[in-house]
């Protein structure tokens, strides 16, 4: 008779450049004695690809390996069976805006299973319900409940317990299931780059794709004489897995459209790690990079300008920021910048409040908590009138004067005023 796992992770929203980071906290949770069931949807439109293809995540030779651990593709209907029927004694999920997690949260709890939704960036958490909150940080909060302000967001109020256990999805945990390198000129041989010269990394986010600038940036880099490389966005990734419809109306995938040379997104955790520097905008990579020790050249934001602006600065130590594109060609004709270890320790510890331990291990101790019954880290009273007071003072030490001016002004004067008042009771 097969023993349930303690614990049973349901992925429904899935990056093929970062999936192998939960099976490395799978990992973890064996090491320290907690046995884990990990289930990845394998559904278009936001689910990993299976198959014989070269557009598969994993190779097909990998699979029976990964099931002999408990590690399962299912489609997204029979994942949702699945976790349904786990007699697990906690459910993990992600923490994306989907249809189908409250369900499936809620069934959980309902069955007596204990629920946690676990952080995948900084700025965007959709609570669904879950007992246990897995926040990257305490600006978690700050941009949940002063920034987005989805529907979902007074949820957080509900949660039994939160620890800020970092991302694990940060951490530069390379992929091993497509073989690896061995080497730099074994990466870069396969795309063709020249191994004499630096690697840049262009990482376009939504407004970059049909824009000008995307060409701009392109060419700065050639007539530089460096090799370019491109990540694409993990959605534009899904459409080049699964098809259409495109996630911003395009006809063709941003790489095809400006002709440049996309990795694999299996291989996008490789490009982190051999670059000699990245090039982005508005995007949440700028608080990653640090952690991967490789310098960001960021653009200035076309959206959202005030929380990007707020971000860039929150690495600025370890980043270069531009003007715009027209700053380019001059930056990258000299020698691309370098910084020391100090400066990306200072960009790491911004976004992850214990400095001395992975995300791993920091998530590890947080699943094995709930299990144990003392809860994911910081206890919240559900229902004592002062809980959204004090969630609130979780994050006040961490706002800096330009993520308040990133607020719209009529939410700016409110965390204002009731910053003040907290301070004050």
């Amino acid at each position: 008779m097969t023993t349930a796992p303690e614990i049973c992770i349901a992925w429904l929203n899935v990056h093929g450049g970062a999936f192998h980071k939960l099976i490395r906290l799978h990992q973890a949770l064996a090491e320290a004695g907690i046995s884990c069931e990990l289930l990845f949807s394998a559904s278009p439109p936001r689910g990993l690809k299976t198959g014989a293809g070269p557009e598969a995540d994993i190779p097909p030779e990998a699979l029976d390996g990964l099931a002999a651990r408990r590690i399962h593709l299912l489609p997204r209907q029979e994942l949702l069976r699945r976790a349904d029927s786990s007699q697990a004694r906690l459910l993990v999920t992600d923490a994306h805006h989907d249809p189908d997690l409250p369900g499936l949260i809620a069934a959980a709890r309902a069955r007596g299973a204990a629920t946690a939704q676990m952080a995948t960036l900084l700025g965007d958490f959709t609570c669904h319900g879950a007992e246990h909150l897995l926040l990257q940080h305490p600006l978690t909060l700050f941009f949940e409940l002063e920034f987005n302000r989805t529907p979902e967001a007074p949820r957080f109020f509900e949660a039994a317990s939160l620890a800020f256990t970092g991302n694990i999805f940060f951490e530069p945990t390379l992929n091993p299931l497509h073989g690896g390198y061995a080497s730099r000129a074994a990466f870069f041989g396969k795309y063709g780059f020249d191994p004499e010269r630096p690697l840049c990394l262009w990482l376009p986010s939504a407004p970059d794709v049909g824009d000008e600038s995307y060409a701009q940036v392109a060419s700065a880099v050639r007539q530089a004489g460096l090799n370019l490389a491109v990540k694409l966005h993990p959605w534009e990734y899904a459409f080049k897995k699964h098809g259409p419809p495109h996630p911003w109306g395009l006809k063709d995938s941003s790489d095809a459209l400006w002709g440049v040379t996309a990795v694999d997104e299996a291989d996008t955790t490789w490009a982190y790690h051999f670059c000699d520097a990245a090039i982005l905008r508005g995007s949440a990579m700028s608080l990653e990079l640090p952690f991967w020790d490789r310098p960001s050249l960021i653009l200035p934001a076309t959206v959202t300008t005030g929380l990007f602006k707020a971000q860039a600065r929150m690495v600025r130590r370890c980043s270069t920021l531009l003007a715009g594109t027209a700053d380019l060609p001059a930056l990258l004709a000299r020698p691309l910048p370098s910084f020391s270890p100090a400066d990306y320790a200072s960009a790491r510890s911004a976004v992850r409040l214990d400095v001395e331990h992975d995300a791993y291990a920091l998530t590890v101790a947080a699943l094995r908590g709930i299990l144990e019954g003392r809860g994911a880290g910081i206890r919240q009273g559900t229902h004592n009138q002062g809980a959204p007071a004090n969630l609130r003072r979780l994050y006040d030490p961490h706002v800096t004067p330009e993520l308040v001016r990133a607020l719209k002004p009529l939410r700016s004067l409110q965390y204002a005023a009731r910053r003040l008042a907290r301070s004050l009771g």
